[in-house]
């Protein structure tokens, strides 16, 4: 819980930030108390101002422009039972994998930028908040990038997923997936016109476009839960 309002404490003090066009202050970089590598990294971490500030405007006119229009629609949607216990268990699933990411990830992301980096942490911990905004289970739950980074992921672990996440679209008849198809689709369009920086979110990469489709519908179900 603690960490959690930590970070709700830097989020909120970036946005508070920008919007009042305060002054991002510079690094502090004493070579005389620094390590050599610890000083190169505190000189370099200036390049990643700009960055966390573009993610922080995409997370404020996501959140207000696109987000409550769709809270609307899937509000309305009617799901039934089965449907609806096959994508609570998905979110626990998803939930338990994302947090355990962060944890790890927060403590290696300080340690190897020597606690010297600042806005590039910053910067990672709003990448990373990102999937508690809204959901990417290909991102966390079955990128194959997840079984050589730690916190690592097992082959046999992601089977497990992908039949949670099967069983989450055999339950969506097929009238509410053609529903939840034009959603997805209306939705990833805003997200792109968003995206005017071109802002690179993690752990991407190729999949099919069908296996995008489902992923983008079942995203939108967990969204919500």
């Amino acid at each position: 819980m603690k960490s959690l309002i930590f970070r709700l404490i830097i989020i909120f003090n970036l946005f508070f930030v920008h919007v009042y066009g305060q002054k991002i202050s510079s690094n502090t970089c004493d070579s005389l108390l620094l390590t050599k590598v610890e000083y190169e990294k505190c000189k370099r971490d200036t390049f990643w101002k700009d960055d966390f500030l573009v993610k922080a405007n995409y997370i404020i006119n996501y959140k207000t422009q696109l987000l409550p229009k769709y809270r609307v629609l899937r509000r309305e949607m009617k799901l039934s039972p089965m449907l609806q216990k096959s994508i609570n268990q998905l979110k626990l699933v998803y939930d338990s994998v994302l947090n355990n990411k962060i944890w790890v990830l927060e403590k290696e992301m300080d340690r190897n930028q020597k606690y010297v980096q600042p806005k590039a942490y910053l910067s990672s911990i709003l990448s990373l908040q990102f999937f508690k905004f809204y959901p990417d289970v290909h991102a966390i739950l079955f990128n194959e990038i997840h079984l050589s980074l730690n916190p690592k992921t097992t082959m046999q672990k992601q089977v497990i997923f992908k039949k949670y996440f099967n069983e989450v679209l055999l339950a969506i008849p097929a009238e509410t997936k053609d529903k939840l198809e034009d959603i997805t689709s209306t939705l990833t369009k805003d997200k792109l016109k968003l995206n005017t920086n071109g802002m690179l979110f993690m752990f991407q990469d190729e999949i099919p476009e069908a296996s995008r489709k489902q992923c983008d519908i079942i995203n939108f179900l967990l969204w919500a839960e």
